[in-house]
């Protein structure tokens, strides 16, 4: 079982743009996530996110993580790259390719044949709103009640932010939002309470105000989010 220190210092020369703070927050959500459901990746280039997410669900309830990337024609390759041997030889030497199960497919293709459950959706493919939404709608129906949603780039990318306010924000059906650099995750809950609702309210209107601090003093995380939007990456 690896401890978080341990996960951060595996990560640390994998590539990828998953800092430590979120990293934690994965492993936390993943530690957590029902084991009658998956966890869902939507973008695993290298495996930086998926060796956070396998290492929490070992230390905590086991569930299994499916890894979901066309590992082709995106960006973030050269031409004719193909990353899914690299995603496999990090599972293995970080000892988690047990807990993992790799999808070859984009996310549309891999929801479209997917029959069973998820606990946690962890979604950081296209950063496109058209794309990223879609993400959310193709596995909401596979959501658990109590399952965990979360996006990485929010706050400084417009295609993610925007989902996280359409999709989950505006829906009420997401509470207990809990943020972390880039990274916005919240927990499905209908029917909540009086007391939900005000407790809902008061995490978006910290949220809010976490986005005001990071966007006007974060420039590490803004000169990162920059760099990103140029080159028009999504991992």
């Amino acid at each position: 079982m690896l401890r978080p220190e341990e996960v951060e210092r595996l990560v640390e020369s994998i590539p990828g743009w998953l800092g430590p703070r979120e990293g934690r927050l994965l492993y936390e959500l993943a530690a957590d996530a029902d084991p009658a459901g998956r966890i869902v990746e939507i973008g695993s280039w290298h495996g930086r996110s998926t060796i956070w997410l396998a290492a929490g669900a070992a230390a905590g309830r086991g569930a299994r993580v499916l890894a979901v990337d066309p590992h082709r024609g995106t960006s973030l390759r050269q031409e004719g790259e193909d990353t899914e041997p690299l995603l496999r030889a990090n599972l293995e030497h970080a000892a988690v390719a047990g807990g993992v199960d790799v999808r070859v497919a984009t996310s549309a293709e891999a929801a479209a044949d997917f029959d069973g459950q998820v606990s946690f959706l962890w979604i950081d493919g296209d950063h496109s709103y058209a794309v990223a939404r879609q993400d959310v709608e193709v596995w909401e129906p596979h959501l658990l009640p109590a399952a965990s949603v979360a996006l990485h780039d929010t706050f400084v990318l417009p295609g993610p932010e925007r989902v996280v306010r359409d999709c989950l924000v505006r829906s009420g059906r997401y509470t207990d939002f809990r943020y972390a650099d880039t990274t916005t995750a919240a927990r499905l809950a209908d029917g909540l309470s009086a007391g939900g609702r005000v407790e809902r309210r008061l995490a978006l209107l910290r949220r809010s105000l976490y986005g005001v601090r990071l966007r006007a003093y974060d420039d590490n995380v803004l000169g990162y989010a920059r760099l990103r939007d140029l080159l028009g990456r999504s991992a």
